[in-house]
């Protein structure tokens, strides 16, 4: 019984300061976002029907908000200046084995056609409110 109390007591150690440090780092990102100063959101995008998700950032700055694939991606889908967001889901079928477990998709629409974000929960949100339309 006694050696697994220590065990159990850096175990929760573990879970507190991981708590901290993701709580950090959401506070600072909404800093960045009020301050109007440029953030990069890391996420996937993929078209509608296709199974291939290409690494990037969706980019957003005071004057406004944009796509940058990752250096190792150069060629692959971009983010139509018109997009919106049709809904936000959980990954189905076959894009749970390719996208993280936490992972949201955000489904959008363009004149170019539809396409599909995957970001992480905490991410999510910031991305709603640049693309999400006005009113």
């Amino acid at each position: 019984m006694s050696s697994v109390l220590p065990f159990v007591m850096c175990a929760l150690f573990g879970a507190l300061v991981a708590v901290l440090y993701l709580n950090d780092r959401q506070e600072q990102l909404a800093a960045r976002l009020l301050d109007g100063r440029r953030v990069a959101i890391p996420c996937r995008i993929s078209p509608v029907g296709s199974d291939r998700w290409v690494r990037g950032s969706f980019v957003i700055a005071s004057v406004g908000w944009s796509w940058e694939r990752h250096p190792s991606h150069a060629g692959g889908p971009g983010l139509p200046s018109d997009a919106r967001i049709v809904r936000v889901r959980k990954p189905e079928g076959r894009e749970r084995k390719r996208l993280h477990h936490r992972a949201l998709v955000v489904e959008c629409a363009s004149g170019e056609g539809e396409f599909r974000l995957a970001l992480v929960p905490g991410q999510v949100e910031h991305v709603v409110m640049v693309l999400a339309p006005a009113g």
